[in-house]
């Protein structure tokens, strides 16, 4: 059945199953990233889950295209936006009442209530500003990228937290890699992009191949 996000997390408090949506939120926004997009908007009512059972796939009614030259931060403000509603979620606090600049001043207020799993994660986005999804720092995402994460969350074993330990813990969340479900979904962003790559291609092989044709042609008038 489908459900909001907004809907979905009003029932259901279990962190377990909170930490696996979230999982999938991340994994998702990777694949919308990958293909040059973003979400404009983080309303948890304009995020739906298409099968509540599963929780996946995750669909961002508001997808846009990332402007040119500016992925970088636009990939790491979504990053925090996402880990700004984990953490309201973990500590049931009001979206709408919780402020960024609060939240960095006093984050280490907040970890009695964030699950022990994430709490090296979460602060590494909010107090160090590090642009790493929640799904990659859960699984231990290949050997380099455990070391982005030892560079961007700095001291990663503060609470006795090991990444090795966030790999084997990912089992509660399951591995929720870009199924047929979510890349069907998203199917329209593919596309797109692979017809801009097409005509980016085809635009200067038309220039050389109409060059050739005009010198074919003043070659046999000359």
């Amino acid at each position: 059945m489908e459900i909001s996000v907004k809907d979905w997390l009003a029932t259901h408090k279990d962190i377990k199953s909170q930490q696996k949506l979230f999982y999938n939120m991340s994994r998702t926004l990777n694949y919308i990233h990958e293909h040059d997009y973003y979400v404009e908007n983080f309303n948890l009512g304009k995020i739906h889950i298409l099968n509540d059972n599963t929780l996946s796939p995750i669909q961002y009614d508001v997808v846009v295209r990332i402007p040119n030259g500016s992925k970088a931060q636009i990939v790491k403000d979504d990053i925090y936006n996402l880990a700004f509603i984990q953490i309201a979620t973990y500590t049931n606090i009001d979206l709408n009442i919780l402020k960024p600049s609060f939240l960095k001043e006093n984050f280490q207020e907040f970890q009695p209530f964030i699950p022990q799993d994430d709490y090296n994660y979460l602060k590494g986005i909010i107090e160090r500003g590090a642009s790493v999804y929640y799904y990659q720092y859960f699984d231990g995402f290949y050997e380099k990228q455990i070391e982005k994460l030892n560079e961007e969350l700095g001291e990663a074993n503060e609470n006795g937290n090991s990444l090795n330990m966030q790999k084997t813990k990912s089992t509660l969340a399951g591995r929720a890699m870009v199924d047929k479900e979510t890349r069907k979904l998203y199917s329209e962003l593919v596309d797109s992009k692979q017809a801009a790559f097409i005509s980016f291609l085809i635009f200067p092989f038309s220039l050389i191949l109409l060059a050739l044709i005009l010198g074919i042609i003043i070659f046999i008038y000359k």
